[in-house]
């Protein structure tokens, strides 16, 4: 199944009202590399695609895909499912040799149980953090 999300886009709007009104004496090219940059973090997209024998994640921006990573099994050395701020449930995805990656931004608990699902049948290794497994514990109570 195919997952799309985005990113959050809090920090880059700081730093855009830190470049506009704290540093105004930089000269056109530095605010045209902002600018750009701007660009490219607010109109991308992320997409995980999970089949049965790998994991695709892509990034594109508009059409276009600027990275793709093809996991399989032997590629991935665990995922860790952790907790972000007080009620998020969260996973990254632990590459050998590559960047690894985080699922908070697809905002998806079938995606979370899904990677858990692909994990087991794969035997790759799965860590929870204490504070994933009490958040768990309190979702599937209420």
């Amino acid at each position: 199944m195919t997952y799309s999300g985005n990113i959050s886009k809090n920090i880059l709007w700081g730093i855009i009202l830190i470049s506009v009104f704290i540093l105004p004496n930089l000269s056109w090219m530095f605010r045209f590399s902002i600018t750009l940059a701007w660009l490219v973090v607010t109109l991308h997209q992320v997409q995980l695609t999970i089949t049965s024998e790998q994991l695709e994640y892509k990034i594109k921006l508009f059409k276009f895909t600027i990275y793709r990573r093809i996991l399989t099994p032997e590629k991935i050395n665990k995922i860790k499912f952790c907790r972000i701020g007080w009620s998020m449930k969260n996973a990254v995805v632990k590459v050998r040799g590559g960047f690894n990656f985080s699922v908070a931004y697809f905002n998806s608990e079938q995606l979370k149980a899904e990677l858990e699902e692909f994990a087991l049948a794969k035997n790759v290794e799965i860590q929870k953090t204490k504070d994933y497994l009490l958040l768990e514990k309190y979702y599937s109570n209420n």
